[in-house]
C-alpha cells in the first residue's frame, strides 16, 4: 500500500473487500441488508463492530454485510447507483443528490457528525494565516475528499473568489500528500484532521510539522457523516430502521464509554492496524467531529433544522446546484432515538480538547 488514506485506511493485501458481520447476540428471525461503509474498518467506524459484537444488530433483528467505501463523499452516490440498503458518509454528498432530485437517493436518519470534519492543512512555518491568504495558492487532496468537494462553502463564508486558488487532487496516500506539501510542491493539503493526525503518526513523522484550518469554525454550518437508508426501506421496514438507529446509538454510545473496546472490537477484523494511530483518530473524532456545543442539548444523531438548512442552501449556491432542498428530503427524523438515550456529554470533552488547541 503507498500510504494512508481514508478509503482505505490500513488494510492488509489479504483482506477481504466484502465483509459478513454475524451478530453474536441471542437467535432470531434476521433480515440480511447490505450496507456501504465510509471506507475499511477502522477506529472511526468501530461502533458498527461494536454494536454487531454485542448483539445489538441481531437483537434489531439485522444480519448486515458490510462493503468498503471509497471515501465518505462517495457513500451516498455509490448507494444510489448501486442499491446498497444502508451506508455511512458523508451528509453533503447527499444533498447534492437531493439538489439534483436523483429518485435514488437514500434518506439521513442518524447524524454521527454534528461539526464538519474537514481541514486545510498547512505547514507549520506556512506564511498562510487566514482563509484571505489561500488566493494564489496550491492546494491538493483527493478528487473525492469531503473538504475539497465542500471547498466552495469554505470559500463563500470566508469571502474568497474560490476560482482564485489552484486545486489539483493525487491518488496518492494521506502520508504521501501531506509529505508532497512540506518538501514545497503545494501549499495546503484537504482532509480531515483526524485521516491526516494518523497518517503522520503511522509514517513516524511528528505532527506539529502542520498546522489546521478547521472547517467547523470557517463553515459552522455544515454537519458531517450519517448513518443512511433506502427510501424504499423507510417505506416497507420502517420498524428495522428504526432499530437499525438504535443498535447503532448503543454501539457509539460504548465506544464513548470505553474506546478500548471498541479498539479491540476494530483490532479483531484488522489484525494489522497501527494501534497508536487508531487510538488518536478516535479520539479526535469524538472530540472533534462529533463535538459541537449544540450535542449537549439535541444529542449525537440529531441535527437543528435551521443550521443544516443554512447549510444546504450555502453548499448548494457555492456549488451553484440546480436547487435548495427541503431538509426533510435529506434528514428524516422519524426514527430519532428517545431523549433519554441520546448522547449529551461530547461537547464537554469537545471544549476541553478545543482549550488544548
Amino acid at each position: 500500500m503507498s500510504g494512508l488514506t481514508r478509503r482505505h485506511f490500513l488494510h492488509t493485501a489479504a483482506a477481504a473487500p466484502v465483509l459478513s458481520l454475524v451478530a453474536t447476540g441471542r437467535a432470531g428471525a434476521q433480515t440480511p441488508l447490505r450496507m456501504l461503509l465510509n471506507s475499511g474498518f477502522s477506529s472511526v467506524n468501530a461502533w458498527f463492530c461494536l454494536a454487531d459484537d454485542r448483539g445489538y444488530l441481531n437483537e434489531a433483528g439485522l444480519r448486515l454485510t458490510f462493503t468498503d467505501g471509497r471515501g465518505a463523499y462517495t457513500a451516498a452516490p455509490r448507494m444510489a447507483e448501486e442499491g446498497f440498503d444502508i451506508a455511512y458518509g458523508d451528509v453533503n454528498a447527499l444533498v447534492e443528490l437531493a439538489a439534483a432530485s436523483n429518485a435514488h437517493a437514500p434518506a439521513a436518519v442518524y447524524m454521527m457528525f454534528n461539526r464538519s470534519p474537514s481541514v486545510v492543512a498547512v505547514p507549520a512555518a506556512s506564511q498562510i494565516r487566514t482563509p484571505a491568504d489561500f488566493a494564489g495558492k496550491h492546494f491538493r487532496g483527493h478528487a473525492t475528499d469531503v473538504a475539497l468537494q465542500t471547498f466552495p462553502a469554505l470559500a463563500a463564508n470566508a469571502g474568497l473568489d474560490a476560482t482564485t486558488v489552484r486545486i489539483s487532487s493525487s491518488e496518492d496516500g494521506m502520508a504521501a500528500v501531506v509529505e508532497n506539501m512540506l518538501r514545497g510542491e503545494t501549499d495546503g493539503t484537504f482532509g480531515y484532521e483526524s485521516t491526516i493526525t494518523a497518517a503522520l503518526i503511522t509514517a513516524n513523522k511528528s505532527v506539529d510539522r502542520v498546522r489546521f484550518f478547521y472547517y467547523r469554525d470557517l463553515v459552522p454550518e455544515l454537519y458531517g457523516s450519517a448513518l443512511m437508508v433506502a427510501k424504499r426501506l423507510i417505506i416497507e421496514q420502517p420498524r428495522l430502521v428504526g432499530g437499525l438507529v438504535r443498535a447503532v446509538n448503543r454501539g457509539v454510545r460504548d465506544t464513548i464509554a470505553d474506546p478500548e473496546a471498541a479498539l479491540a472490537a476494530l483490532r479483531r477484523r484488522v489484525p494489522a492496524m497501527v494501534e497508536p494511530a487508531e487510538r488518536v483518530r478516535l479520539n479526535l473524532t469524538l472530540a472533534g467531529e462529533m463535538g459541537h456545543a449544540e450535542g449537549a442539548r439535541l444529542g449525537i444523531g440529531a441535527i437543528n433544522p435551521q443550521r443544516f438548512a443554512a447549510g444546504m442552501r450555502l453548499l448548494c449556491e457555492a456549488k451553484r446546484l440546480a436547487k435548495v432542498p427541503a431538509v426533510r428530503d435529506v434528514f428524516n427524523n422519524t426514527f430519532s432515538v428517545p431523549v433519554a438515550e441520546r448522547i449529551t456529554q461530547l461537547a464537554a470533552t469537545a471544549n476541553a480538547s478545543e482549550a488544548g488547541r
